[in-house]
């Protein structure tokens, strides 16, 4: 019989772990493994260690062993389903925290939260969605899980009416603490033609959504009459040359991560900020708990989430008469809407974009449709509607890429549900991640036929698709997410492409696989449409926008001199 592992090596070990010791340890728990190696607590603990090692082989190895000693363990189902997302292996980290929330199902939230995560990069809207669900009974103060959710059932076929009411609870829960006097009367001077000191708040200023949309705030702004500072949420490991780029180019820069809502909202109030644009909405690391402090007089959210913020402290969203319509859309957003003349964005194409190639259907014969937008994306509805198309094109492909289509699990998921749908499977293409930017833009030279999901529309990726000669077919519906695509082709002067009923986005997509000229020569004068557009006119979309700061300021002085003279100030 194997000796009891006394206590005091078993306190030694954690104490290490503790603080931060990690190869001593490691070897603690191997000394104690090496005296009872059926303790599987110990090669849990050691399984822990040895991610924290980056040795994920040793680690998932330590944690199979454990799994294997006590079955109904499940901290290492949960650490092999960390370590299987860490390495891109979705459908193994499904299986295995599934495993351990079926053996208890109250997890810890994060638990709930990173399935929900997982499954949604997967294209399990709705199984993410109840993942959540989940996620937020069990940590209802955490602002972050609550923005995921509603994140995550934009991609729902779900009405802006219940959309909104969704969005408010989130106002109700986080934008008005009980305990919170109200905010303190501004000290910025009610003047209608002052230079405005505009604040950006974004964790995006980087590559990704940076390069392509808010260049133009910077070097197309007028800055005789604004002048820009910017609020970074971007952690410094994230931070890449556009980075550095717009620090240089802002008259004003705050790296801001470290700082909870206190400080924040007193910084930007010390900046004297005149408008506030939140450029996050409820997506990634936002903070628009911290708008609740109104920390600016004008508090404004724009560009990096598809609807509004459900925030009585958020006084205007600014889109465009297309991506949002008057009438219908001003009833399912708390913020007054702003619309700019078309389109609601600038797009400034990559320069590392390759040459677009001829059309690739004249090399193989057959059209190719295709898809670069994230599988979360790709609904059942989206999966339904593609279909459709897939059978009036009886010989066409459809190409899709997303970095989990790396996971062969993933892979294996995509085509069983169009197989559901009738289509053989062999007819699509997939395509994992591709590390360089040019590489990924390449790949748009095998497609000829760019297809938009619905309801969540593409936007970055619509913009990639078109400057790579590709059409794109779209289906407009009732609410900003489904309404992009139809906004930037309006914008690009091909609002033929836009559908308003699913079997007319099969046609327009049928119509244009049978006509190979036509496709030719929107391919090749592609890139010239889109510079000729209002899509890629930045000195057009700045003013526009600095016109509509400016109201939204006025409209401010407006309300400060009418409650001044009420009050016999």
């Amino acid at each position: 019989m194997t000796a009891p592992i006394p206590e005091a090596s078993k306190r030694q070990a954690l104490e290490a772990f503790s603080a931060g010791r990690l190869e001593e340890a490691a070897a603690l728990y191997r000394h104690m493994l090496a005296q009872d190696g059926t303790a599987a607590d110990l090669w849990n603990n050691l399984g822990v260690i040895l991610a924290d090692l980056r040795r994920p082989e040793d680690s998932a190895a330590a944690l199979k062993i454990a799994v294997a000693l006590r079955p109904g363990y499940d901290k290492p189902l949960v650490g092999l389903g960390s370590s299987a997302y860490g390495a891109n292996r979705l459908d193994e980290a499904v299986r295995f925290w599934g495993r351990a929330i079926a053996l208890h199902p109250r997890q810890d939230a994060g638990i709930w939260f990173n399935l929900g995560v997982t499954h949604q990069m997967r294209g399990e809207a709705e199984a993410a969605a109840r993942c959540f669900d989940q996620a937020e009974r069990l940590s209802p103060a955490d602002p972050l899980i609550a923005s995921q959710r509603l994140l995550c059932l934009n991609y729902l076929d779900l009405s802006g009416e219940r959309l909104l009411a969704e969005h408010r609870r989130f106002d109700e829960r986080f934008g008005r603490p009980a305990d919170r006097l109200p905010p303190a009367p501004h000290a910025n001077r009610p003047d209608p033609e002052k230079r405005l000191r505009i604040g950006y708040l974004s964790v995006e200023f980087r590559e990704h959504l940076g390069a392509y949309f808010l260049s133009p705030l910077f070097e197309a702004a007028d800055r005789s009459r604004f002048e820009i500072v910017c609020y970074s949420i971007l952690p410094d490991t994230h931070a890449d040359a556009y980075t550095a780029r717009f620090k240089a180019q802002a008259d004003g820069w705050r790296t801001v991560g470290h700082l909870n809502d206190e400080g924040l909202a007193a910084q930007i109030r010390a900046d004297g900020i005149d408008i506030l644009v939140d450029l996050a909405g409820h997506s990634g690391l936002n903070r628009l708990p911290m708008l609740a402090r109104r920390p600016a007089p004008v508090q404004v959210t724009w560009l990096g989430y598809p609807n509004g913020t459900g925030m009585a402290s958020v006084d205007y969203r600014i889109v465009d008469s297309v991506s949002d319509p008057v009438g219908p859309t001003d009833a399912h957003a708390v913020e007054t809407l702003v619309r700019l003349p078309p389109p609601f964005l600038c797009f400034r194409p990559p320069a590392s974009a390759p040459p677009v190639v001829p059309l690739p259907a004249g090399a193989t014969g057959v059209v190719t449709f295709g898809s670069f937008n994230k599988l979360s994306k790709i609904t059942d509805s989206t999966v339904a509607l593609w279909a459709e198309v897939l059978r009036r094109v009886p010989d066409s492909r459809l190409l899709l890429k997303d970095r989990p289509l790396s996971d062969a699990g993933t892979a294996a998921l995509m085509r069983a549900r169009f197989a559901a749908t009738g289509i053989d499977p062999a007819r699509l293409d997939l395509i994992g991640f591709i590390k360089d930017a040019a590489g990924h833009l390449a790949a748009y030279n095998r497609i000829d036929i760019a297809l938009d999901p619905h309801p969540y529309n593409g936007t970055i990726t619509t913009c990639d698709t078109l400057w790579m000669g590709v059409p794109l077919v779209t289906l407009a519906g009732p609410r900003h997410a489904a309404r992009v695509g139809a906004s930037l082709m309006a914008a690009i002067g091909l609002p033929e492409l836009v559908a308003t009923t699913p079997s007319r986005y099969a046609a327009i997509a049928a119509e244009l696989a049978g006509d190979l000229t036509r496709l030719m020569r929107l391919r090749m004068g592609m890139r010239e449409r889109l510079r000729a557009s209002a899509l890629c006119d930045e000195g057009r979309f700045m003013r526009n926008l600095e016109t509509a700061y400016r109201l939204m300021w006025q409209r401010w002085c407006d309300r400060r001199r009418s409650d001044s003279q009420s009050t016999g100030g």
